[in-house]
């Protein structure tokens, strides 16, 4: 859903030269290694027909070699050629897109049947509707965590609320049609899918979930077989991994709701973001790293400043999202966030028609050295 929050700092790449003992490695950092804003990538998003534009981009990859783009509210064919416009209002609550990870510029876009429809619904009600996340593929089968939200009549930013706990969504592969939708048990109060590792090493699916804390969430981390989805899950709590989510453990706590996991080498890292829920707020993406999936997640540094400047001033942001399958050989990370207008800082909505840029995810890439010296 629409995870929205964030902090200020600047990341400079020094390099130092240091006096150590002649038993110290000393880790030099090229200078010339910096964070950048992949344009390639996030041209890629920069569509006239099928998706336009939205938010979320969580991606799944496949064993066919795609990835399986999931976004929230979005506009499906809406994009004007001669004004390069949009209405100001998406029609669909979510989105796929199947992109190749070897020529992204491959896609197609996934929506439900009918013109337009969510690609996952449940019902006919629209005051009720799914924001996917995260998820992974178990032979022929996606499954893709949603979080079921409905409209609360308050208007404004937060004009929604939670419905019952975590679905899962199956998606067969490779025609990628949904399937059916699974209530997961109740998981007190956690709701799942924000980040998952599917960790070949250790055999298991970790799967992280976050609670509010009254200031800010709490992140917590679940295990299960990947064949095993429905089966019980073992929980990480003080005691170590067992079945009783009663014990659960939170193994971090920042003042955010964005929160992202993967597995660089042998390092789990973790991406938040900076409190942003309006313009000229929060524009830092931090990163941590750990050993072990449960943490602790250590090095906890800014990694990007946002730089979508629209008349001087940053825009609301939210979601910094890990796409490890988009490889480009360079030991650089593919990473996007997600940008939703200038709030009051700027109209942006103009007789009803907006520039989708000012909805589109972007994309940087991350030197792996930048956001741990061992990797």
């Amino acid at each position: 859903m629409k995870r929205i929050i964030s902090i200020l700092i600047c990341i400079q790449v020094i390099s130092l030269s240091c006096k150590k003992k002649s038993s110290e490695p000393v880790v030099i950092t090229p200078v010339n290694m910096a964070v950048y804003k992949d344009t390639v990538f996030t041209n890629y998003f920069k569509r006239s027909s099928g998706w336009i534009a939205g938010d979320g981009a969580y991606s799944i990859p496949t064993n066919d070699g795609r990835s399986l783009w999931l976004f929230g509210d979005s506009h499906i064919d809406d994009y004007n050629v001669i004004t390069k416009t949009v209405p100001c209002l998406f029609q669909v609550r979510n989105a796929g897109i199947a992109m190749s990870t070897s020529d992204p510029s491959v896609q197609a876009t996934l929506t439900g049947s009918g013109f337009p429809r969510s690609y996952f619904s449940l019902g006919t009600d629209n005051n009720y509707w799914f924001w996917p996340g995260m998820g992974y593929q178990q032979l022929d089968t996606i499954y893709a965590f949603q979080a079921r939200v409905k409209a609360t009549g308050t208007g404004g930013v937060f004009g929604f609320a939670g419905v019952d706990s975590s679905y899962v969504a199956k998606v067969h592969v490779p025609d990628m049609t949904v399937s059916n939708y699974t209530l997961l048990p109740s998981k007190n109060g956690i709701t799942f899918g924000t980040a998952l590792v599917n960790d070949i090493s250790t055999g298991y699916v970790y799967i992280y979930g976050t609670k509010s804390n009254g200031f800010g969430n709490d992140v917590f981390v679940a295990r299960f077989i990947p064949s095993g989805i429905y089966s019980q899950w073992e929980y990480y709590t003080v005691a170590g991994w067992n079945n009783n989510i009663i014990s659960i453990q939170k193994i971090y706590s920042e003042f955010t709701s964005s929160f992202n996991v993967c597995k660089i080498k042998t390092k789990y890292v973790l991406f938040t973001t900076e409190f942003s829920v309006g313009c000229d707020q929060g524009k830092n993406i931090f990163v941590s790293v750990s050993d072990y999936p449960n943490g602790p997640f250590i090095n906890h540094h800014s990694i990007w400043v946002v730089d979508d400047l629209l008349q001087g001033h940053t825009p609301f942001f939210y979601i910094a999202n890990a796409h490890p399958e988009f490889d480009n050989g360079k030991n650089e990370l593919l990473v996007t966030y997600c940008i939703n207008g200038y709030g009051s800082c700027v109209n942006t909505c103009i007789s009803n028609r907006a520039d989708p840029d000012t909805y589109r995810p972007k994309a940087i890439r991350i030197p792996y050295k930048l956001i741990d010296a061992s990797l």
